[in-house]
C-alpha cells in the first residue's frame, strides 16, 4: 500500500526517497510506560516502501540525548530495537527541522553500530 504524501516533505538519501513531517504531540509514551505531560515536537520519517519508520523526539535545550522510536522493520543500527537514544547534534533543538538534518538522522540510523 502506498504512503499518503499529503502534507509531507520529500528527501533523498543515497538514492532512496523518504517522506517526513514534524508536528506537536500532546503526550509521549515511551516503552517504559511513563507519561510525560505537556507538548513535545516529533519528527516523523517514513521510507516510500514503509520499511523504515521512525519518530524522533526533538530534544529540549538541556536534554543529554534525544529519543527515537522505531516502528518499521528496517533499522540497521540496532536490529529489533524499539526505542533508541540518539546523540545530540548542532541545531537538533530547532522547532522546524530542515532537510539536511533529516538526511543526517537517516544516515545515522542506516549505519551499523560498531
Amino acid at each position: 500500500m502506498a504512503v499518503n504524501t499529503k502534507g509531507m516533505r520529500k528527501v533523498n538519501h543515497k538514492g532512496r526517497q523518504y517522506l517526513w513531517y514534524a508536528n506537536d504531540m500532546d503526550v509521549w509514551l515511551p516503552d517504559e510506560g511513563f507519561v510525560e505531560p505537556g507538548s513535545v515536537r516529533v519528527l516523523h520519517i517514513i521510507s516510500s516502501n514503509k520499511q523504515f519508520i521512525v519518530h524522533y523526539r526533538i530534544p529540549s535545550q538541556g536534554d543529554p540525548h534525544a529519543q527515537l522510536k522505531v516502528e518499521g522493520p528496517q533499522f540497521p543500527r540496532q536490529p529489533d530495537a524499539k526505542m533508541v537514544q540518539v546523540p545530540r547534534w548542532k541545531f537538533d533543538t530547532t522547532r522546524y527541522p530542515k532537510a539536511d538534518f533529516v538526511r543526517r538522522l537517516i544516515g545515522w540510523c542506516m549505519e551499523t553500530e560498531n
